[in-house]
């Protein structure tokens, strides 16, 4: 019996987003910090919010961004620890 994947979601009590044009801003409510995400990282961020699991991400991201799935795997892997280092995603 195989495990379920992890649903990763954004953490709603932390930040407030909007989107602009392609791209999303963020705004760490906690810290009073401000990113700002590509057209990409817009794409997986709008998927987090609702929750969606590694491998949604990475075949979203192979679907809309043309890069090869290991690529996009790699890429998908260093956005949730990116936003999990600062505090935007819990943990696993």
């Amino acid at each position: 019996m195989s495990r379920p994947e992890t649903v990763h979601r954004v953490d709603p009590t932390r930040v407030a987003w909007r989107r602009a044009g392609d791209e999303v801003v963020v705004l760490d409510t906690d810290r009073s910090v401000y990113f700002g995400l590509d057209r990409c990282g817009a794409l997986l961020w709008q998927r987090l919010v609702g929750g969606a699991t590694q491998r949604e991400l990475v075949t979203v991201l192979v679907a809309d961004a043309a890069v090869d799935r290991d690529r996009a795997s790699a890429d998908v892997a260093a956005f949730l620890d990116d936003l999990r280092r600062h505090g935007l995603l819990p943990g696993p």
